[in-house]
């Protein structure tokens, strides 16, 4: 044992030991520290781990319950969507027969075929057609469709544009809304431009199939739309095809206004100039200051708050259906998108346009 300079006994441990032993003892003891981080760090690593599994299991089981929710949803939406579509159609035997009638024999018929209709308030001049349609829901106003694709649905209108976002034709709430047309559109007789909005679903239903709009080879599949009112039957031609944002949240606030229901003539001959700017190719269908339009507003990708807008024009009194599609070409000119499209203003070959805007 070793005393210190005054002779008193050191009360460390290492004292006890010489050189060599100290050294062996320190050793032990660091090797025992160490070995009990290692159990430290290995039961960290385990609650870690266990952690991480219970967040990947939860995480599995949400996604898994809400891709089951959302199948759920869309097979109860479809399914109950086939089955009105089914039930609203008149068939081709009834057809047939109501083809030779009188106004007055042809709903007398109907009622006859129907009697769950002689109860339902038709508004005056409806046509037969979409008589059952309306029974199931006094909010449809009309019919699109477009050949060859699965836009094939009653068009509705509701006293607000929220609502049908968010219900589909039978009134359920889903993610999948209806198409539906602006609340202040009129049809009687039609305004100069009719909006029409449907969401782009993943799926494939609703819109989903404008988006192919962005090649011309798929506007020489289907340049002709099909939209009827509740009144009158009428096919569009395909003018253009434009992306464009959606809002004044957007775009350093300005807006291309493709929603207007009316404007003086003036500013419409100035719009039909700005659609040409902004349209992805020409399709060869002309456009005058006379004719009236049907604008179809979905979803896009290419930047936040896109928009991807199909416009088409009414077939004029006397006029053919068929489309030239051969006229259809690339444009000359570069194609006008919102300023957030570019990188930056030097890459916008309109960056000194002017802001146009409807009065």
């Amino acid at each position: 044992m070793k005393k210190n300079k005054k002779g008193a006994v050191s009360s460390s441990p290492y004292m006890y030991f010489t050189k060599a032993e100290e050294t062996v003892y320190r050793t032990d003891e660091t090797q025992k520290q160490e070995v009990i981080k290692k159990i430290k760090r290995r039961r960290a690593k385990k609650r870690a781990l266990s952690v991480i599994s219970f967040i990947l299991a939860f995480t599995v089981l949400i996604s898994g319950f809400y891709v089951g929710k959302k199948g759920i949803e869309k097979f109860l939406v479809l399914r109950q969507e086939e089955q009105t579509h089914n039930s609203a159609l008149i068939p081709d035997d009834i057809k047939k027969k109501l083809e030779n009638m009188s106004e007055e024999e042809k709903w007398a018929y109907l009622y006859e075929q129907y009697p769950e209709l002689i109860d339902v308030k038709f508004p005056a001049g409806i046509l037969i057609d979409y008589a059952l349609y309306y029974a199931k829901n006094p909010q449809t106003i009309g019919y699109l469709k477009i050949d060859g694709t699965k836009v094939d649905t009653p068009v509705v209108q509701a006293d607000n544009d929220k609502y049908y976002l968010r219900h589909d034709f039978n009134g359920n709430s889903t993610s999948y809304g209806a198409v539906f047309a602006t609340y202040k559109a009129d049809f009687k007789p039609f305004d100069r431009n009719t909006l029409l909005y449907g969401h782009n679903m993943f799926d494939g239903e609703r819109f989903a199939a404008l988006a192919n709009y962005k090649s011309i080879e798929y506007f020489k599949k289907h340049p002709v739309i099909h939209f009827d009112t509740l009144f009158e039957k009428h096919d569009w031609k395909v003018y253009a095809v434009i992306l464009t944002n959606g809002s004044t949240k957007s775009n350093d606030g300005y807006f291309f206004d493709f929603t207007f229901d009316n404007c003086s003539d003036a500013c419409f001959e100035e719009y039909i100039q700005e659609i040409d700017k902004r349209k992805l190719y020409d399709t060869g269908v002309d456009l005058l200051p006379t004719d009236k339009l049907i604008t179809l507003c979905t979803c896009t990708y290419e930047f936040d708050d896109a928009r991807l807008i199909v416009i088409a024009r009414m077939v004029r009194d006397g006029e053919s259906s068929e489309v030239n599609t051969k006229l259809a070409d690339f444009k000359s000119t570069p194609v006008k998108y919102p300023e957030m499209f570019y990188d930056s203003p030097k890459d916008n070959p309109y960056k000194d346009d002017p802001k146009f805007y409807l009065y």
